[in-house]
């Protein structure tokens, strides 16, 4: 594959649990020669140099339900889970300050729970690529998740914008440069999960977004800071945050 894009990054821990995920990308990275920095320091140990009290707050009150109340259990639940979001918010800030210390344009950022067999592809990505710069856009998420589409599509049109649109999670998607200086300004507050913390700062920053059409999925996904219900609904433009 020769994608249009200047860098390739993709996320992963470094724990036996999820090594099965590495090396299943791996093989579609070596099988698509496609040349990608896997991105694996910054571990939840290394979380623990941050505050993260805000975070915290939004884990026990809207995170899973085995982190809300009270208990001992349940607050070693949300603190452990803090660590482990806090850690993958750094992996994205380090791609981020590799996009703007080496001036590439466009970098692709990846998590390891991508599914990239089916929709991805050269053409795929291409495609989107193009539409991406004649809509101007500063940020694309090819990814979905929660069953968030682009509620009217085209056969011949691959990318959407809407002054509404936020993140789709964060396991695929593109970002300009000039939107990752902009991200810097606020990404190390650790205010909330990687996902809803982009989310506030496209709003924040007015980080013109679009997303892809068909999209990536995402393999067992599951939600840092998810609502119940809201993997059951489609696309309400103007009410996501």
């Amino acid at each position: 594959m020769k994608l249009k894009v200047d860098k390739i990054f993709c996320c992963h821990h470094p724990s036996s649990a999820l090594a099965p995920r590495k090396k299943r990308l791996f093989k579609f990275f070596i099988k698509h020669d496609l040349d990608v920095e896997w991105v694996t320091g910054f571990t939840p140990t290394d979380a623990k140099k941050f505050n993260y009290d805000r975070l915290f707050d939004n884990v026990v009150s809207k995170g899973p339900r085995e982190c809300r109340g009270g208990s001992d259990e349940a607050q070693k639940n949300a603190h452990d889970l803090c660590l482990k979001s806090v850690s993958l918010i750094l992996k994205h800030n380090y791609c981020y300050e590799q996009q703007l210390e080496h001036n590439h344009e466009n970098i692709l950022i990846l998590e390891d729970d991508a599914n990239l067999e089916g929709v991805f592809s050269e053409f795929y990505f291409n495609k989107c690529m193009d539409e991406y710069h004649q809509q101007n856009l500063e940020a694309l998420f090819l990814g979905s998740c929660c069953n968030l589409h682009y509620p009217h599509t085209h056969t011949t049109q691959y990318v959407y914008y809407d002054p509404s649109l936020r993140t789709r999670c964060t396991h695929c998607y593109v970002i300009r440069r000039s939107a990752a200086a902009r991200i810097m300004r606020h990404c190390y507050k650790m205010r909330d999960s990687v996902d809803w913390q982009l989310n506030w700062i496209i709003k924040t920053e007015n980080i013109k977004t679009g997303w892809a059409e068909p999209s990536v999925p995402q393999l067992n996904y599951g939600s840092t800071l998810n609502p119940e219900g809201d993997c059951e609904s489609t696309l309400d433009l103007g009410q996501r945050r």
